[in-house]
């Protein structure tokens, strides 16, 4: 039974992390329709959208913190050895480089988005239409 629980949070893992890095893509390119001559209701729907995108990119980040301990316990037993009887160790190690990767370029571009997020909120003519910090 621990087996399953411990394939299951690393596969949950796994997917936490391709949200965090597919939810930063997405807002990034939502982002780049607006600007400076976007009408107050695009910005209004940009924000929405990051408020919402931020809640979930806070849950990803949350399991991506808290799974990664027990994956980090079981690392050896669940993962490195049977690469090692596989021959895999190098695609192993690619992966989680590319998964470490991911989830900082995520963090990263998320403290951009926020930064432009704040910038347009502050904006007269979008706040007074009733968008709320």
């Amino acid at each position: 039974m621990l087996a399953i629980l411990i394939v299951m949070n690393n596969y949950f893992h796994d997917v936490a992390t391709a949200m965090l890095a597919s939810l930063s893509v997405l807002l990034l390119v939502i982002y780049r329709q607006v600007d400076e001559r976007s009408s107050p209701e695009q910005v209004r729907l940009f924000l929405t959208v990051y408020r919402k995108f931020t809640v979930y990119a806070k849950i990803a980040l949350a399991w991506i913190l808290l799974g990664g301990i027990p994956r980090t316990l079981a690392f050896k037993d669940y993962e490195w050895l049977p690469a090692l009887g596989k021959g895999i160790i190098t695609a192993l190690i690619v992966k989680h480089v590319l998964m470490f990767s991911l989830v900082g370029l995520g963090l990263y571009f998320w403290r951009l988005l926020a930064r432009k997020a704040n910038l347009l909120q502050a904006n007269p003519a979008v706040n007074s239409q009733g968008v709320s910090k």
